[in-house]
């Protein structure tokens, strides 16, 4: 389950800030902190693993892509749904 979930991470992160530098100052901003949520979250269940952790983690990277769907474009819908469909437990 870690496994699958730091590669999740990882695919986010390269996605979002590959893309970054390439948007106006406000949605940096907001994706930012969006990937500052991800970032929190990820630490929280790296230090804490348990199923809330897991959850939350996953419901911030989801929330992240919602709110920055530009970003979208460099996770692909499989990679999503897979690490969705990913159990916590």
């Amino acid at each position: 389950m870690k496994k699958k979930l730091s590669l999740g991470l990882v695919v986010f992160s390269v996605a979002l800030f590959t893309e970054c530098s390439k948007k106006e100052s406000m949605v940096t901003n907001t994706c930012e902190n969006e990937a500052q949520k991800v970032t929190n979250a990820a630490n929280a269940f790296v230090a804490n693993p348990t199923k809330a952790n897991c959850e939350a983690y996953k419901k911030s990277i989801n929330d992240a892509l919602k709110n920055c769907p530009t970003y979208y474009t460099g996770v692909s819908k499989q990679a999503l749904e897979d690490f969705n469909n990913t159990a916590c437990d």
